[in-house]
């Protein structure tokens, strides 16, 4: 990590130089880059260790032994132990890390709510389709080039798929930089101005099953007038018009698509798929977005959303899209056809919006604008509130944060599980390092050596 031109680099520097080196050694080896991670949280976690122990606001110079923290443990004394949950923020995937995130969502809320904008009224989710987007496959074909490999980068000129997805997972480093670079510029062009979005909090994610990342995106929109509308409408009926004008109007919102949707094993067809063409080459903007929502906007329920149980008793969709007909069949009926605009419950007690649907059984509520923008899967859901916009109800709005935190923040445990958990570490080591001495002290076959441990 040395430069003999530049001087010391940092760690991060270091793992970003190797990982854009020009034949992409590195960038390709699955284990160097989770190498270069654990590197770098190790370095960063000592860095702020360091700091930790020689702080007097911390452990301080001469910190506890883990006798003395026994002790004090036995006294209900846990100063230290709520000093390390605090130090273990910084650490990645911690419990105290993923529940400072959850804090940091909850307070940005508050914010915006505080500065008169309102809550967040959309929930997006942004896809990757890597094995499709034509700009990503022209620069995997640089990298294959650049790394000697012609025949794989004629492949790519041909648009062969199945070597698209091979430079894919090959090189997966590389598209989520481009995922992140195309987001970013998404964001800032037709989310912020074709949409009317003026301020969001996002969070990646990555799953199986549903492209190599993702983005989760809770947004606020820059006209709330139909929230006055929304809460002045008497009825359900009028409640569900008023949001179904604006998802129209402004969100360019559809439920009602005519598609061939009837078959679980249809894939888009390669290269005819308009995953594979950019917006700048469509000629029918319509048919575009018919075929778009044919080809990344229909839901097949699968593991991911089918819960399972211990009762073998026919699944449900958290999706909306019905019960298993057979258990573990993943044979739902689909999204039930619809006239009109309607407000339901789910299960879980809070109330969504369905738009009008009378072709498709299948396809997702989305935005045509989004889709013929992003091109791939975006799901877009409207957060609805039913107290007065000028005095929102807070309990209203924890409600609807908590249901939206817990789907984007990482599942931990509570505060008192992790103090617990660090307690009793502490208790376990001082017991096991006093039986390893009686243990090489007697020898191993010690007859009171079992009790001891």
């Amino acid at each position: 990590m040395y430069d003999m031109e530049r001087g010391k680099w940092s760690v991060k520097e270091w793992g970003k130089h190797m990982l854009r080196y020009y034949d992409g050694r590195f960038l390709k080896d699955q284990m160097f880059s989770l190498f270069v991670f654990n590197a770098i949280e190790r370095h960063t976690n000592n860095s702020q260790g360091s700091y930790f122990f020689n702080d007097d606001k911390f452990l301080g110079t001469n910190p506890p032994t883990i006798e003395e923290l026994k002790r004090d443990l036995m006294k209900n004394d846990d100063h230290y132990v709520q000093m390390l949950r605090y130090f273990s923020r910084n650490i990645k995937g911690s419990d105290n890390y993923w529940r400072q995130k959850t804090e940091e969502l909850e307070q940005w809320i508050s914010h915006h709510i505080s500065r008169g904008r309102g809550p967040p009224t959309f929930f997006i989710t942004f896809s990757c389709a890597e094995n499709w987007w034509p700009d990503l496959r022209r620069l995997l074909a640089q990298l294959e080039e650049g790394a000697g490999n012609i025949a794989e980068r004629d492949a790519l000129n041909r648009n062969c798929f199945q070597q698209m997805k091979q430079s894919a997972r090959k090189y997966t480093l590389y598209v989520n930089d481009f995922f992140m670079k195309r987001a970013k510029s998404f964001l800032n062009t037709v989310v912020k101005n074709a949409l009317g979005i003026e301020h969001y909090w996002g969070r990646i994610e990555f799953a199986p099953g549903r492209g190599q990342i993702h983005l989760h995106l809770l947004a606020i929109a820059k006209d709330r007038a139909y929230l006055d509308e929304f809460y002045r409408a008497k009825t359900w009926k009028e409640k569900a018009l008023v949001i179904d004008n604006y998802a129209k109007k402004h969100l360019d919102m559809t439920a009602d698509v005519d598609i061939k949707d009837d078959d679980p094993r249809y894939f888009p067809p390669h290269p005819e798929s308009p995953l594979t063409k950019r917006f700048c080459e469509v000629t029918d903007e319509k048919e575009d977005s018919r075929l778009l929502c044919q080809d990344c906007m229909c839901h097949w329920c699968n593991k991911y959303c089918l819960r399972d149980n211990n009762k073998n008793q026919p699944r449900t969709c958290r999706m909306g899209f019905g019960d298993e007909e057979t258990f573990l069949g993943q044979d739902t009926p689909g999204m039930p056809y619809s006239e009109e605009p309607d407000i339901i419950m789910d299960k879980k007690g809070i109330k969504q919006f369905r738009m009008k649907r009378m072709h498709s059984l299948r396809a997702v509520q989305h935005s045509r604008t989004l889709l013929k923008g992003w091109r791939a899967n975006c799901d877009v859901k409207l957060l609805l509130y039913f107290s007065n916009p000028n005095f929102p109800d807070i309990g209203e709005i924890e409600e609807v944060c908590q249901y939206i935190v817990a789907y984007t923040g990482k599942r931990h445990h509570t505060s008192r599980q992790e103090t617990e958990g660090i307690q009793n570490l502490i208790m376990r080591y001082v017991e096991y390092k006093l039986f390893l001495v009686r243990f090489f002290f007697f020898g191993k076959f010690a007859p009171n050596t079992s009790s001891m441990l």
